[in-house]
Parts: structure tokens; sequence; C-alpha cells
């Protein structure tokens, strides 16, 4: 998260669901703070598939890529009603001379590569069940990194955006959140899910079959 800098407050963007606020190679002119909201990233092959590749929450800056790249890595899109600043490329290298700025800005790249690369072990080697406990503890520890209940996870992605970004089917998803539901480790209603178990979806993160442990699959 930016400390709070008068220089990284000028223009505000407000987005609509499902609405772009970049798309995949265009040059990079600014970089975004996220304000209120949430933002999925989203990376389309040269052959036309697509794979959601992060989700965003406030606090995060979105444009921010590595090593200077010139063009935009993927396309950033509103998940729900959402707002950020607009802070251009010039103003944001000129702010980067604070230290306490420059040191935000390494921190969020870092966190960025350390979760690219545990989603690349999760699709690579995990089962489901340890995919979808992984995104869930995810979303809590990034809740409470925010000051926010990490047992209450509002999810503003939908399945279909679960399903790839962990690279499942819908049908996979829908079926182990009722699984998770009926052995007590969630609770979901509509978007809201809460965390009854922590332990028990970190146990399972651990070991997909420990579930099996904890009861029949729901009918």
């Amino acid at each position: 998260m930016l400390p709070d800098r008068p220089a990284l407050s000028p223009e505000r963007k407000h987005l609509q669901a499902g609405e772009a606020l970049f798309r995949q190679d265009q040059p990079v002119r600014a970089v975004y703070p996220l304000r209120h909201g949430g933002i999925k990233r989203m990376y389309e092959s040269a052959l036309g598939w697509r794979q959601l590749t992060g989700f965003m929450l406030p606090g995060d800056v979105a444009g921010l890529e590595p090593n200077d790249a010139p063009q935009f890595g993927t396309s950033a899109i509103a998940l729900q009603a959402s707002e950020c600043c607009v802070v251009p490329l010039e103003t944001a290298k000129r702010c980067e001379e604070d230290p306490a700025v420059h040191a935000a800005l390494l921190a969020l790249l870092h966190r960025d590569a350390l979760r690219q690369r545990e989603l690349l072990v999760t699709i690579g080697s995990m089962k489901a069940a340890q995919r979808l406990a992984m995104l869930l503890l995810d979303q809590a520890a990034e809740h409470r990194r925010r000051g926010t209940d990490g047992g209450e996870v509002m999810l503003a992605m939908t399945r279909n955006d679960i399903a790839s970004y962990l690279g499942l089917t819908l049908e996979t998803v829908s079926r182990l959140l009722s699984r998770f539901a009926s052995v007590g480790l969630i609770t979901v209603r509509h978007r809201q899910l809460r965390i009854v178990d922590e332990k028990g979806l970190s146990d399972v993160h651990a070991e997909a079959d420990r579930i099996t442990l904890r009861g029949p699959d729901p009918a």
C-alpha cells in the first residue's frame, strides 16, 4: 500500500463493473492506485485464449509493470463499481525519489511476483480443492492486511473468474464451494463468504485429501 502523498492523489477515475481501466499492449502512461472496489487482470494470448492472472483490492496499484515495460502486460477490468487515482507516469517516477514511496512500490512489485509464482505452482501441482483453499486463504490475508475482518470475504469475482484464475471448470468451483460449506469450512450467501474454520482450510491447502475426512460429499 502506498503512503499518502498529495502528488499521488490527482485525477480520479470511476469504473463500472466490466469496464476496462486499460487494455493489454496499450502504452503505459499512468499507474492507478485503487481506492475502492476491485479489479481483475486478464492476459490474452496471440492465439486468443484468455487467462485471469490476478485480483486487485483497495491499496493495490494497477499498471505497475516490471522492468519499466513500455506496454501493459495484461488488461485491467473492474469487478464492480470501482474508483482509482490516475497518476501520470512522469509523476510516479518523480515520486519514486521519496524513499517511502520507492520502498512501497518495490514491496508491491515483490508481492505481486510472489503471488504469480504461487499461482504457477498451484495450477501446476495442486489438486482442485487445494487451489480453492489457497485462493480463499489469500483473500482473507489480503483483507487482514488492509485492517478488515479476514473471516468475512466479499467475493467481487464471479465463480467464472475463480475458475479462470485457478485453471478449473465452473462446475468444479461450484461443487467445491458447496463441499467446503457442507463440512463447515465456510458459509456462502450470494458473494458474501465467511471463513468458519481457517485451520481446516489450511489443512486442505496442505493436503487435499484432508477434506475427505470431514464427512460425505454433498448430494
